[in-house]
């Protein structure tokens, strides 16, 4: 006991034992502590690439949290919630399994699989649709934030066009990172949209099926679908600029097992700073250096924690 408060005072406290200087605040504590984030990350990635589990990369997000935040989002809004669909879940599923599997991260795939594709897996015949596609967090309610702070993912999530729900998170590895992906899928039955007929006027039909819309965010595409006349189709709405061109990802700090040990380090250097300068003020101690370089150096290790940090994504 008498040697944990005697280390504790060293680390924390100016006196004759770290030449009346916060052991932490020294040059070479800065630099162990920089490095040893560095190791950590490493080791991280090294036993992630090897296909080692590790404790923190696993994501505890429920497939229910992110239908009932969603559903939450919307009531606010006077929208009318979402239903959970069967189908859609499977979509999704295979959606996200597919993307691990081909190894891309992307609405389309790189052989041209579009989203929709999946629709049809599951025989899923939608009037509207739409895809929202989150990876890294570590909880639901961040994810659905990330979908709400983007315009696009937000037109999505609060679409009234829109009356079922899928979602799935899927975990494996994704370009050699072990990843946690959330694929959210929206849907309108064509059954649902189409309107009933009178009975007297059942035997003529309309000859043209109702348009087809789908949608990733804003912008519309057309494309022609073969039947006995010629029907245009809104194509899916890509997030961003095109499909052919690279789509611009949103990232929301994710509180992974290495932000947390670096949460810890901040605050331990805070702690540091606070009862260094305390105690130096209030004993009046001469130092022939300033804190300059300690304090050049916590910045430093704070860019350095921000740029290692891994952070979510939404596409």
């Amino acid at each position: 006991m008498i040697f944990f408060a005697d280390t504790v005072y060293h680390l924390f406290v100016p006196r004759h034992s770290n030449n009346h200087k916060a052991k932490l605040l020294h040059s070479s504590s800065l630099i162990a502590l920089a490095l040893l984030l560095v190791l950590i990350q490493s080791t991280l990635q090294m036993f992630s690439n090897l296909g080692v589990a590790v404790l923190g990369y696993a994501a505890n997000i429920s497939t229910n949290e992110v239908v009932s935040l969603t559903n939450q989002k919307r009531l606010q809004l006077g929208l009318s919630p979402l239903e959970l669909s069967a189908d859609l879940e499977a979509a999704a599923r295979a959606k996200g399994e597919d993307m691990l599997q081909d190894d891309y991260w992307a609405h389309v795939a790189p052989d041209g699989t579009e989203p929709w594709a999946f629709f049809s897996l599951v025989h899923y015949d939608y009037r509207y649709a739409g895809e929202n596609l989150a990876r890294d967090f570590t909880n639901a309610n961040d994810a659905v934030e990330a979908w709400m702070a983007s315009p696009s993912h937000r037109d999505n999530l609060l679409s009234d066009h829109y009356k079922e729900i899928g979602i799935a998170v899927v975990e494996g590895d994704l370009n050699g990172q072990d990843t946690t992906i959330i694929v959210q899928l929206f849907g309108t039955r064509a059954v649902d949209t189409v309107p009933t007929v009178p009975v007297a006027a059942a035997e003529t039909p309309p000859s043209v099926p109702e348009p087809k819309e789908v949608a990733f965010a804003q912008e519309e595409l057309t494309i022609d679908e073969p039947s006995l006349t010629q029907v245009e189709v809104i194509s899916p709405v890509v997030n961003a600029e095109t499909i052919s061109k690279a789509n611009p990802l949103v990232n929301i700090p994710a509180f992974t097992f290495t932000q947390t040990v670096s949460i810890i380090v901040i605050g331990l250097l805070v702690c540091a700073l606070i009862v260094d300068g305390y105690v130096v003020a209030r004993k009046g101690i001469v130092r022939s250096g300033g804190r300059l370089f300690a304090h050049l150096s916590f910045m430093g290790m704070v860019m350095a924690i921000l740029l290692i940090a891994r952070a979510g994504q939404i596409l």
